[in-house]
């Protein structure tokens, strides 16, 4: 469906890919994996197409059979031109045929009942026959099912009813993120592309995405740092490393196994090469001038030659970096009680909106808790509570000795913007223990040589975040509090935050939306819904499985309970389950009437636009083939519209 030959790929000076080669097959489900900054998320612009990057220099050949289809979804998008189209209008716009003719059909429907059209005219006769072919188009493509797929894909992906008719400009820069991806899976291309696509979803519009990607007909390429994501929905990875691709037939966690089980063969024979090398040497050394074995020698020579030509060591990413977070004198047994808490924000319009309504939770010493709740349930409102940094109702009590740090998703906002990373670092660094692992750290963050002097204030966003959170791992305390810590690191640095956070032996607050980084971390699960909280017991994986089984459970109620009602008489009279059932009828009856009116409706503009045309001496004039093929779609309208009638009538 889709080959790279012989790629190479780098931008400027820096080389990413160099003559290699991979292959995507219809259906296949794609990881591509590699440390920040080895080029995947260039190669995925440059197989989409969308790359503006001038220094970009690329050889080799990008191959794909006509009925391939690509859609990709970036990182960052600008919505510019549809700030003010209501989120329904933008997801439409995903089938950009259907979404022209039901723009065109709407215009001809307002020209042909312009009062003071001629019905004789040549124009009036074509606007008719280009309604009805517009008509016929819309209906072969699907029309009439586009917004019910447009709106059950925006409910999945969190929108509400009335979100559907919100502007664009009135959404954060996280749902309008979500608006693409809707447009984009309404496309249905045969290869998607996905560049990080869990970075702005909650837990529920995860689970809904990861079902619908389950099931998706077609293939993707897949680039995430969530490896939760990647085990559940891809069968194929394709790592970047050392300029070039490589294949493993399996999902992230098959890869990690078989990379480092590939390490140690070629590892193995490095070694034994090595070994070898020096037997065939030490042979050479002691009979070289010997004339009985000058022969035997010269061949040994001209094999080990040959041996270390292609004698290569094998390439392997830098080692995993550990580090410890300095030790801070403990807390007492209880670290903070909450009381009664309570928070509401005053909106634009006046309105209150309550956050957090009567929230009571105990911390103790060395509880690993997890916060989770969907987007807006109020879990930064509440960090920010536990932090002291907002104002609210009820009671926070503090421990006993207890000592703070907190990464807040701002947390960017207090780095010194003249200062280097390095600097910076150094600065923040309590002992000179600490300032020793500073490059090490940094290493693990992916700032290392000149990186590190850069200025804070010329670094991006995730870089900003990167330094703030390297900062985090210097400060010595006994209760961490951590709001999105994982947002803009790569696999091997969430890696090392893990291993950090493992051994730090304090109290530990996470909100995170990376499910295999909670589940390694966390003994407790604090669920902030509908303003109230829950407290859950056990690993993150154990609460998403009580959970799944919750829903399900509640599933099954609802079905036992349609067939209990339906199997079982119930305690009103039979007189009232009738008048109930008939009630029952007469809705959807109803709602099958104001269907087919509608669609009567709609036949009968048809209908009377054709026999208009019909009645002109100039259609008979057409050739006998465009005649018929009118004729004939008449024929089939008045057919349609007769078992409409007799329909209708049955049921009025």
């Amino acid at each position: 469906m889709f080959e790279a030959r012989n790629l190479s790929l780098s931008v400027g000076t820096k080389q990413l890919l160099s003559d290699t080669s991979f292959r995507i097959g219809d259906k296949d489900r794609v990881a591509l994996v590699g440390l920040n900054g080895t080029g995947k998320t260039t190669l995925l612009r440059l197989i989409s197409g969308t790359s503006k990057d001038t220094g970009l220099i690329t050889d080799g050949q990008f191959l794909k059979s006509a009925e391939t289809t690509i859609g990709y979804l970036p990182q960052e998008i600008s919505f510019d031109d549809d700030l003010e189209k209501t989120a329904l209008q933008y997801a439409l716009q995903a089938n950009v045929r259907l979404f022209e003719l039901s723009e065109k059909i709407t215009k001809m429907e307002h020209e042909l009942a312009l009062p003071d059209q001629d019905y004789e005219s040549e124009a009036y006769h074509q606007l008719i026959e280009r309604f009805s072919d517009a008509m016929h188009e819309f209906e072969h493509l699907g029309g009439y099912t586009m917004q019910s797929d447009a709106e059950k894909v925006l409910a999945g992906l969190g929108f509400s009813e009335i979100d559907f008719h919100k502007k664009v400009k009135a959404f954060s820069g996280g749902w309008q993120m979500r608006l693409h991806i809707t447009k984009l899976l309404l496309q249905n291309p045969t290869l998607l592309l996905l560049d990080e696509p869990t970075n702005h979803l909650d837990i529920d519009s995860l689970r809904w995405l990861e079902n619908y990607l389950l099931n998706y007909e077609h293939s993707y390429i897949i680039v995430s740092h969530d490896r939760f994501f990647l085990d559940k929905l891809t069968t194929k990875t394709l790592e970047i490393a050392f300029e070039r691709i490589h294949e493993y037939k399996g999902n992230y966690s098959y890869y990690e196994k078989e990379k480092a089980e590939r390490y140690e063969l070629l590892m193995g024979k490095y070694e034994n090469d090595l070994k070898k090398m020096e037997e065939l040497k030490a042979f050479v050394d002691r009979f070289r001038y010997k004339a009985t074995k000058a022969r035997q020698a010269q061949s040994r020579l001209r094999q080990m030659e040959k041996m270390e030509k292609n004698l290569q060591s094998p390439e392997e990413d830098l080692s995993r970096i550990s580090f410890k977070f300095p030790k801070a004198s403990p807390s007492g047994r209880e670290v903070m009680r909450l009381e009664e808490i309570k928070k509401a924000y005053l909106l634009p319009d006046g309105a209150t909106k309550q956050v957090l309504n009567g929230i009571n939770l105990e911390v103790m010493r060395g509880d690993r808790i997890a916060i989770v709740g969907s987007n807006g349930a109020g879990k930064s409102t509440f960090c920010k509570i536990l932090a002291g940094e907002i104002d609210f109702e009820g009671k926070l009590s503090m421990g006993h000795n207890v000592t703070m740090n907190y990464f807040a998703q701002h947390q960017t906002e207090y780095l010194a913007q003249e200062k280097s990373i390095y600097m910076e670092m150094m600065d923040s660094a309590p002992s000179s223990e600490a300032q020793k692992k500073v490059r090490d750290i940094l290493g693990c963050f992916l700032f290392s040589g000149d990186t590190v002097n850069k200025k804070i204030r010329v670094l991006s966003g995730g870089e900003k975040s990167r330094v703030a959170l390297a900062k985090i791992l210097l400060q010595a305390s006994n209760l961490l509090i951590m709001d999105e810590p994982t947002n803009h690191l790569d696999m091997r640095s969430k890696e090392m935050l893990i291993d950090s956070l493992e051994y730090y032996d304090g109290t530990l607050l996470i909100v995170s939306h990376d499910r295999y980084f909670l589940d390694s971390l966390v003994n407790k699960v604090v669920e902030i819904k509908n303003g109230m909280l829950q407290l859950h017991l056990g690993t993150y994986a154990e609460y998403l499985e009580k959970a799944e089984k919750a829903i399900e459970a509640e599933r099954q109620q609802e079905i036992a309970a349609r067939q209990k009602n339906h199997n079982t008489p119930s305690k009103t009279t039979e007189k009232e389950q009738e008048q109930a059932k008939q009630n029952a009828a007469s809705r959807k009856n109803k709602r099958r009437i104001d269907e087919i009116e509608q669609k009567i409706n709609r036949l009968e503009r048809q209908k009377e636009a054709m026999e208009t045309l019909m009645a002109t001496e100039d259609f008979y004039k057409k050739s006998q083939e465009e005649t018929a093929k009118t004729l004939d779609s008449y024929h089939a309208l008045c057919n349609e519209l007769n078992v409409l009638f007799t329909e209708w009538e049955k049921g009025a």
